[in-house]
């Protein structure tokens, strides 16, 4: 991966700034599996909503996404605004994750959201990041 300031600029805000415009409750259920860039199963993590629109998961430093206008550098970063709205696919959404202190991965991406609205996959544009996601918690 080469390193932008893009690139410094969406794992920072999506690791360090948190998943979302509000504070997250951690969840034992939470948990997620990536594909790429690295096979690891992550456990614990946590997902929250705003109840506007905009979603925020986190696991560990392996994963995080963002879904929604509220997200902290949205526009700048060419983001979706289109507000999370229960199960279904979320285009342009902001993934990112450090996942094994090697091979880290940011930028935009799609969000699938199952009909149980707890689980889902991702996929990065750029095909470098995949894998699945539990929230533990139904996102509302």
């Amino acid at each position: 991966m080469t390193w932008t300031v893009r690139t410094v600029l969406v794992l920072g805000l999506t690791l360090l700034m948190g998943p979302g415009p509000v504070a997250a409750t951690p969840s034992a259920k939470a948990s997620a599996k990536l594909a790429k860039p690295v096979a690891l199963s992550i456990n614990g993590g946590s997902c929250e909503s705003d109840g506007k629109g905009t979603i925020g998961a986190s696991f560990g430093n392996g994963l995080a996404f963002n879904i929604g206008p509220a997200t902290v550098g949205a526009r700048g970063l060419h983001m979706s605004m289109a507000p999370y709205r229960g199960p279904g696919t979320y285009r342009g959404a902001m993934i990112s994750g450090y996942p094994d202190k090697m091979h880290p991965f940011s930028g935009l991406g799609t969000v699938v959201v199952h009909a149980d609205r707890s689980t889902g996959t991702f996929v990065t544009d750029d095909g470098t990041a995949a894998g699945t996601w539990n929230c533990g918690v139904v996102l509302k």
